[in-house]
């Protein structure tokens, strides 16, 4: 459409005008170019009648008379006390299939990971003297490496603590993932509320453990031996947590099979468990008379344990799913 331009006095497209500014030019300049440049007239209706309308129609309405029919302004529900527009009754339409729920569309789980990530390097380069003994006591046993008695600094041992919450944390996380993969994605409680829940149960079945731990040693064994046993538990643990973090952070990252978390999991436990059980064997149980109670030891606090903290995350599971 063709416009009056007021100030050369033809007409001109509006492209014209915005061909004669920079190529940088701002919205808003270009804006102001076309109302300097273009001004709309003044709409003059026409006074004529109407003379377009059907034999035996009356007159026309005028543009200007803008009425409503009653039957618009009121329904027959209008003077009804339960009637309540201004209620939100529902969603109008079928709601979707929900997205899916992703650790890495999280920002505030995905920069737990990458905090979990950037400690643990740091932990590990600051206790490398630490880890070398053990790796070494547990590698060549009886030796000079394992005769001495090593003293762990404070920093070590605030170390190994912050692992063993990572593991705790990871441990949780995997089964999430697990339990989330293989029975359902839809819970009455928010994702967090969940993730909560199964850390709670890790922290209390490990205090379980641990206060188990205390009561049969200082029963039945000297405190030398408990000493070390605590040291060994607290490596283990913080080794499982080192362990854990890559295969977590791949499957968080790069969308590897859950599957194949669920195998690499179970096997990093498998192997945590045989390296407790070597070293429980090695530290209380080294005469072959004491076979039977060894099994039976190992079996109450290690393996009863690990069978109550799966039963108690596929049960939180059960009660909280929602089920069609």
């Amino acid at each position: 459409m063709l416009l009056k331009d007021s100030t050369v006095g033809k007409f001109r497209h509006p492209y014209q005008i915005l061909r004669t500014l920079p190529k940088d030019a701002t919205p808003a300049q270009q804006d102001s170019a076309i109302q300097a440049a273009f001004h709309p007239g003044e709409i003059h209706y026409s006074s004529r009648p109407d003379t377009l309308r059907l034999p035996g129609e009356s007159l026309g309405k005028s543009v200007y008379e803008v009425s409503i029919p009653q039957y618009y302004k009121e329904t027959y529900f209008t003077n009804d006390s339960l009637m309540h527009p201004e209620i939100n009754g529902g969603r109008m339409g079928i709601a979707g299939d929900p997205i899916p729920y992703l650790v890495s569309n999280d920002s505030l789980m995905t920069s737990v990971l990458l905090a979990f990530f950037i400690l643990t390097i740091l932990v590990v380069s600051r206790s490398m003297r630490f880890i070398i003994y053990q790796l070494k006591s547990f590698v060549y046993p009886g030796s000079s490496f394992d005769s001495i008695e090593y003293k762990e600094t404070a920093g070590e041992v605030n170390y190994q603590f912050f692992l063993c919450f990572q593991t705790g944390a990871l441990l949780s996380l995997s089964c999430f993932y697990c339990l989330v993969d293989t029975t359902t994605e839809t819970y009455t409680i928010g994702t967090y509320q969940l993730l909560g829940l199964f850390l709670l149960a890790v922290f209390g079945i490990f205090l379980l453990k641990e206060l188990f731990y205390v009561w049969a040693n200082w029963t039945f064994f000297s405190a030398h031996q408990i000493g070390e046993s605590v040291r060994t538990r607290l490596f283990l643990t913080s080794f499982e947590g080192v362990m854990l973090l890559p295969v977590v952070l791949v499957y968080t990252f790069f969308a590897l099979p859950t599957k194949i978390l669920l195998i690499s999991t179970v096997l990093i436990i498998v192997f945590i468990k045989l390296l407790s059980f070597y070293k429980v064997y090695r530290i209380f149980f080294q005469r072959k008379a004491y076979f039977l109670q060894f099994f039976l030891y190992f079996c109450t606090l290690e393996i009863v344990p690990l069978a109550t903290l799966g039963g108690v995350l596929m049960l939180i599971d059960k009660l909280l799913k929602v089920t069609y």
